[in-house]
């Protein structure tokens, strides 16, 4: 089957995103533009993913549960997993090297936390949009032992990257990740040779979502299919114009 797959998408639960960023209002937007995999990937927490899960079961969208977690670096790195247990499992880690900075919802925004049914059931009180006490190294050795993948975000931007804040790129990344605009340039590429190459929309507005995706075929289902996908290079980027032309690029 063949899977386009926006991979970095943020919920309410993301100070810096939408509050119409709910998850049925995320699988609405995915399926009318033929997204049929999805990433929740909120800011340093999992908290969204159950009920984006629900939805996507049922709506026949491939689901990724996951977040962006903030290094102690400040670096941003995307964290995919099969299972929504294991994703929380990482969000509890992380909530737990978060500092205790209550959330300003007028200065940063809400933090929302939502069912299937769009019903608010809760806010995260402590800010999200930190750096944890984890680094690279650190975070890496939790997600593999979770099962997950482990992807640097945005590497082309000029903050909160792993080569804006280090100045290179160094160790074990399932892929790394270009952004919408950065995949549009051919030179963004020379920062990651070496490593697969995806990019995703990265939306925090309904409107941008699979603006940027990737599409694969994987001989096995899952997150294992896909992360096979990545380690054959076996990725294709597409890149959404501001006149929703695509424009595609192969890379392996």
């Amino acid at each position: 089957m063949l899977y386009k797959a926006d991979l970095h998408v943020h919920s309410c639960l993301s100070p810096c995103a939408s509050l119409d960023m709910a998850p049925s209002a995320i699988v609405a937007r995915a399926m009318e533009v033929g997204i049929n995999c999805l990433a929740l990937t909120d800011h340093n927490s999992a908290g969204n993913c159950a009920a984006m899960a629900n939805l996507c079961e049922r709506n026949g969208i491939l689901f990724f549960p996951g977040m962006e977690v903030t290094t102690a670096e400040e670096a941003h790195i995307v964290c995919l997993f099969g299972e929504v247990g294991a994703a929380m499992e990482l969000g509890r880690i992380v909530y737990g090297k978060l500092p205790d900075i209550e959330n300003n919802p007028d200065k940063f925004g809400d933090q929302v936390l939502v069912n299937e049914e769009d019903e608010v059931e809760g806010f995260e009180e402590r800010y999200l949009g930190v750096a944890c006490g984890l680094t690279i190294d650190q975070l890496r050795q939790h997600v593999f032992a979770l099962g997950g993948l482990f992807i640097a975000a945005h590497v082309d931007k000029p903050c909160f990257s792993v080569i804006s804040q280090l100045g290179f790129l160094s160790g074990e990344f399932s892929a790394t990740e270009l952004s919408r605009a950065g995949a549009m340039r051919e030179k963004s590429f020379n920062l990651v040779k070496g490593y697969t190459a995806v990019s995703a929309s990265d939306s925090h507005y309904l409107h941008t979502l699979g603006s940027a995706y990737v599409e694969f075929e994987p001989e096995e289902a899952g997150i294992e299919g896909y992360g096979q996908a990545l380690r054959d290079n076996a990725v294709k980027l597409v890149i959404l114009d501001d006149a929703f032309r695509t424009m595609p690029w192969q890379h392996g």
